[in-house]
């Protein structure tokens, strides 16, 4: 039997019903639940009920989803006199992203845009329909399906994208059920233990670069920076007089003003002089994440480097049928690493942990304790520069 309730997250009654199957389905009336005196509230709960019983009439008929959508839109019409809002999965996901754009960095941005245009691609058809036709098993079916190619953290990171884009749609009253809020995340099959490179790896990594992706090794290896960060760097965030470095990284907004270490300021003195000092430092990789917005690109090819020095296993041609978002090789190297490196050794030289933090843009001591390797020896041997790799 239909039904109507209140919610704290609307100022409308909401209509309770089921459909031919017996599925329970929750809709907004439109009505509000107060009115400017007793008699019209009471007037809102009686045509909400109204509207709630021709809900459950219209569902339980044999119609097509598009049938029902339209007679339960000219009933909705008819009772209060307004259409009733009809939010598509697509519109959703596009009103969803531009509210994002002045919130979350740039390149948080493009993961949401990359995610939920996977979401929309895998609904096909459904993406142009309404909002609320989406429910748990079309969440948990494509979460299912990402997991046969994709590794476990990719899948739950996408998920989380999902979480926030139907929390903020019930945020705004546009959905009453989130179909994401009991989908459970997957779970690793296998934990991979990152580490960071020794220091001859790295010289052996160096001899397998190009001269930009030498150069951006360098960066990675005595700033302790992201690889999204050196790629965007340009010329005016170095000033070769005061032996400096300034950025802000893009995942944190976090501004860092570093010293160079004196092979990195050697190489910048050996790299001709820009026209402009808003030009890139590394122009094919600048170029490449400005494309793409990720670094996804730019991190498989630097596998490709590891691979040919020995320090991961070459991918052969054959193909798999997985495409393009295939998992990657689960290895325990990556550019990222040169950030574990960074911050390791500047632990094992003795410098200061809150110095050490504050130098690779750790935010939290317990964040800087899953990077660095504390040998206690290393500890008691103060060092005061990250030795050369050249």
């Amino acid at each position: 039997m239909a039904f109507i309730f209140k919610n704290r997250n609307t100022k409308n009654w909401l209509a309770g019903f089921r459909d031919a199957t017996g599925k329970r389905r929750n809709r907004s009336t439109g009505i509000p639940t107060l009115g400017m005196d007793r008699e019209e509230t009471e007037k809102n709960r009686v045509d909400a009920e109204k509207l709630a019983r021709e809900y459950e009439v219209a569902a339980n008929r044999k119609r097509t989803s598009q049938q029902v959508r339209r007679v339960i839109t000219e009933l909705h019409r008819e009772i209060t006199g307004v259409d009733l809002p009809v939010v598509t999965v697509q519109v959703h996901v596009d009103e969803w992203l531009k509210s994002k754009v002045s919130s979350v960095s740039a390149g948080t941005l493009a993961f949401y845009t990359t995610s939920t245009k996977k979401f929309t691609e895998f609904l096909g058809d459904r993406a142009d329909g309404e909002l609320g036709d989406i429910e748990r098993r079309d969440i948990e079916a494509f979460r299912d399906e990402m997991a046969e190619r994709l590794a476990a953290k990719t899948v739950n990171n996408n998920l989380k994208t999902l979480r926030m884009l139907f929390r903020d749609a019930r945020d705004r009253t546009v959905l009453v059920d989130d179909p994401t809020e009991f989908v459970k995340a997957v779970k690793a099959k296998t934990v991979i233990k990152r580490r960071p490179f020794a220091v001859t790896e790295v010289s052996t990594v160096l001899k397998h670069c190009d001269s930009e992706w030498r150069s951006m090794v360098l960066f990675g290896m005595y700033t302790g920076q992201r690889l999204g960060d050196i790629a965007r760097l340009q010329w005016e965030s170095i000033d070769l007089k005061r032996k400096t470095l300034s950025l802000t990284t893009s995942k944190t907004d976090k501004e860092l003003k570093l010293p160079l270490h004196k092979d990195l300021f050697t190489h910048l003195q050996s790299l001709p002089r820009p026209i402009s000092q808003d030009m890139p430092i590394h122009p094919d990789a600048y170029a490449t994440i400005k494309a793409e917005g990720r670094v996804s690109t730019l991190s498989r090819r630097f596998g490709a480097i590891l691979a040919d020095a020995g320090l991961r296993e070459k991918k052969t041609h054959k193909t798999t049928g997985k495409g393009r978002d295939a998992k990657k090789d689960l290895t325990g190297l990556s550019f990222h690493s040169l950030r574990r490196t960074a911050a390791t050794l500047l632990n094992e030289a003795g410098v200061p942990q809150a110095v050490a933090m504050a130098f690779v843009g750790h935010d939290s001591e317990d964040i800087h304790k899953v990077y660095v390797n504390v040998g206690e020896s290393a500890m008691r041997d103060a060092a005061t520069k990250i030795p050369s790799v050249l």
